[in-house]
């Protein structure tokens, strides 16, 4: 891939509030990660934190990685804006996204389209959209990448013939060349005739979610100390992989592990999307204070069920836990 982010940086600019794959990708390649401040009540990155992140970038910046939180569409085409002004391109993790679309230039897009990014990322983990029990796939309509990124999941085997560097014959059948290092990143048949059946249902699984968000908007929305993702306008615009509340825990009077083991108790899970990559030992030399935006959304987030087999009564129930446990009952 060498070939296709020639005469870009080297570095990565990335949201902090992510999974560790996201910013573990480009130190797997060494290089260099930075991370970029949030919005505080979305998560997201901006375009006024993307700036801000490349003025203070300790090395040059080849490319940004935005991340949908929770299935919100960043500003992408505003992003891609900043990067390209930087000289750098933007490589979208849509993983919690798929089907979703964002605005650019009064026209609405699909992410993954290859229009604002020129690239983006998407997994296929069991609890995604899309599952086929792990993996994931890029899209992009670069064809440069697109080669390279075929030879890479595949030990690095050249197979087109226009590209070979010393064939034996003209079109031979057999053949093949290894121009770079790859690795075996093919998925099998199994994996991906579920996953067609699974985007075969993809928009159906959109809009159970998306009317599951109403559901819980109604019963979540007088808890006290409990503030309700907010909806954009366009509902195309989130896929909402995440229902993510948040909670002021210090004027509740309880911390987050005592509510979450509380509603454990009452036979409902949740979760933490993300502790900030920041805070993580391997990347601990950052600096807390320099994230503002990712440090209050952090300490107020939690994720409650959001999946296709949650029925009204189900949302009714959790809400109605989370309500006593918030109150100490």
């Amino acid at each position: 891939m060498d070939q296709v982010f020639e005469g870009l940086g080297q570095g990565l600019i990335t949201s902090p509030l992510t999974f560790l794959a996201t910013a573990n990708a480009a130190r797997m390649c060494d290089a260099p990660v930075a991370f970029c401040d949030v919005d505080r009540d979305t998560g997201l990155m901006t375009p006024e934190t993307l700036e801000q992140a490349f003025v203070q970038a300790a090395f040059p910046v080849g490319v940004v990685a935005p991340v949908h939180l929770g299935g919100r569409v960043a500003d992408l085409q505003g992003l891609a804006d900043v990067a390209s002004a930087h000289g750098a391109v933007l490589i979208d993790d849509a993983c919690h996204a798929p089907g979703a679309s964002y605005l650019s230039g009064g026209e609405h897009r699909r992410v993954g389209d290859g229009f604002a990014a020129i690239a983006s990322s998407f997994s296929f983990h069991a609890i995604k959209h899309l599952t086929m029990g792990e993996g994931g796939a890029v899209l992009t309509n670069n064809l440069e990448l697109a080669k390279s990124a075929k030879a890479f999941r595949g030990h690095g085997m050249v197979r087109d013939p226009g590209a070979w560097v010393s064939p034996p014959e003209p079109d031979a059948p057999w053949y093949y060349e290894m121009h770079d290092i790859g690795y075996n990143y093919h998925a099998n048949e199994l994996s991906c005739a579920l996953g067609l059946n699974q985007l075969s249902r993809l928009e159906e699984g959109l809009r159970v979610r998306r009317a599951l968000v109403g559901v819980y908007s109604e019963f979540l929305s007088d808890v006290p100390y409990l503030s309700l993702p907010a909806v954009p306008e366009d509902p195309n615009e989130h896929a909402w992989h995440l229902f993510a509340v948040a909670i002021d825990f210090e004027s509740a009077g309880k911390s987050r592990g005592a509510v979450m083991r509380g509603l454990m108790e009452a036979g409902i899970g949740t979760q933490v999307h993300y502790i900030p990559l920041y805070r993580q030992p391997y990347y601990a030399d950052r600096n807390v204070d320099a994230y503002p935006g990712a440090e209050y959304y952090y300490s107020r987030t939690l994720s409650i069920p959001m999946h296709l087999g949650i029925e009204v009564k189900d949302a009714e129930e959790i809400a109605a836990a989370l309500r006593r446990v918030l109150a100490g009952k």
